[in-house]
């Protein structure tokens, strides 16, 4: 009797331990390769966006910029159209001027009576 019950009994285990041992490896494997794949996903997926909002910010930032030259260069203009008039105006000015003060008085006076 080469082989007694325990023996038998023992290899039986062992061979069930083993085989055990073989799946729970390669579903750490998977689970680890897994999480490897989710992880390289995400930083994809963060460096994509990252890149969409520079790149929306990089261009927000050129039309604001392109938007306040243009702005200042129609008030250069304005500015300067507007000096050129009072200059060969001085009298026109002056009414005008007067006018605008008189109409913003009125303006923030307000509507109430005055006793």
């Amino acid at each position: 009797m080469a082989k007694t019950k325990t023996d038998e009994l023992r290899e039986k285990v062992t061979k069930i331990a083993d085989d055990a041992r073989d799946r729970f490896q390669g579903v750490s494997e998977d689970v680890r390769k897994g999480a490897e794949r989710a992880t390289k996903e995400i930083r994809q997926g963060y460096e994509r966006a990252s890149n969409v909002a520079r790149d929306s910010y990089e261009e927000a930032q050129k039309n604001v910029r392109k938007g306040y030259k243009r702005v200042r260069k129609d008030f250069d203009s304005l500015s300067s159209d507007m000096n050129e008039y009072v200059r060969d105006n001085p009298g026109k000015s002056i009414l005008i001027a007067a006018g605008f003060g008189f109409l913003l008085g009125l303006l923030f006076r307000g509507g109430g009576d005055r006793d």
